[in-house]
């Protein structure tokens, strides 16, 4: 298939150090939730570079998030999580919270979300923003905000970037987060490219998408529980911390890193695969998010060609120049005539 082309592709063309923050994983979820696209939206991106472009910009949000300039990180930053129980003690499923970003800050206050995080917000806006986008025909703009939404929308699959618990400090699982998504990803590509194609459907046009985001967040959250479980043993078997080895996320020869992956794989199968159902639900939803941006666009059927790049400026030959003014200089230079006999 096309996207699975576009998808291999690109991730040939990163470089190990770029697999890190789960990008491995976001692309994968970007080829199924572009595969599940009706026609003739999936045409709008059927040649490999359009769908190479649209996985660079779904990868672009942590590219900025990792920004040393302060003032852009702090608005990156809570765009990728929403730890609802650091806000709130309402217990699971969280029926109670208020969706609309204003009604929440004035209940909570504004100053929690800076360090709980603002995902399922963030998202709504670039649903938003790729509607505008689309109606327009504006190109560059219509990548830029449907990577934004396919990103942000799939981190709130994601069971630890929707909990206080984040990494597993809480619990004595430190270090999680990346061995979950990073660490199992590298490892069984395969087996997590065939999960995600599993239960396919047609993606519907969803009329209030913000309760659904604030659905996808609950669901991710009642995941962490099965796969805390598996990981706990895996580490006790194993005698592995993944936070003290980092670099084995990468290093696929570790035989330390070996034992500890295939026993946290073998018990998540035996809870029946959660983190490969987290990441099928979000190539599903993200799927509806992209079809209902389409339809509150009006369903345009194409996309304005990409603007040719203008040639690169040549360097100035100055040795060129300098030669031509000495020339000038001899043929004009006025002469002194001989002294007359």
């Amino acid at each position: 298939m096309i996207a699975l082309a576009a998808a291999a592709l690109l991730a040939l063309a990163l470089p190990p150090a770029a697999f890190a923050w789960g990008d491995r994983a976001h692309v994968l979820i970007v080829d199924e939730a572009v595969e599940r696209l009706p026609d003739p939206l999936r045409g709008l991106f059927s040649s490999e570079a359009d769908l190479k472009r649209l996985c660079e910009a779904t990868l672009a949000p942590d590219t900025r998030r990792k920004k040393d300039t302060q003032p852009e990180w702090e608005e990156e930053h809570p765009k990728h999580f929403f730890d609802i129980d650091l806000v709130t003690q309402e217990p699971y499923p969280f029926k109670g919270f208020p969706h609309e970003r204003l009604a929440a800050e004035k209940q909570f206050g504004p100053e929690v979300f800076k360090k709980a995080g603002t995902a399922p917000w963030a998202a709504s806006d670039a649903l938003d923003a790729l509607v505008e986008s689309l109606t327009a025909g504006r190109t560059d703009d219509i990548f830029t905000h449907a990577g934004d939404l396919l990103h942000y929308g799939a981190d709130l699959h994601q069971p630890f970037h929707v909990s206080k618990n984040y990494d597993g400090k809480m619990t004595g699982n430190d270090g999680i987060h990346k061995s979950l998504e990073i660490g199992l990803v590298n490892r069984y590509a395969d087996f997590y490219k065939a999960e995600v194609r599993k239960d396919r459907y047609d993606p519907a046009c969803l009329a209030k998408p913000l309760d659904g985001l604030f659905d996808w967040l609950a669901t991710a959250w009642s995941r962490q529980k099965p796969i805390l479980e598996a990981e706990t043993i895996a580490r006790e078997k194993a005698n592995y911390n993944p936070s003290k080895n980092l670099a084995d996320l990468d290093n696929l020869d570790s035989p330390e890193a070996k034992a500890y992956y295939t026993t946290f794989k073998q018990e998540l199968e035996a809870r029946g695969s959660p983190e490969a159902a987290a990441m099928r639900d979000a190539a599903g939803h993200v799927a509806e998010f992209f079809y209902t941006a389409w339809v509150r666009a009006g369903k345009p059927l194409a996309l304005a060609p990409a603007p040719e790049k203008a040639p690169a400026a040549q360097p100035v030959p100055y040795w060129l120049i300098g030669l031509g003014a000495a020339l000038l200089i001899l043929l004009f230079w006025p002469r002194r005539r001989p002294a007359s006999m």
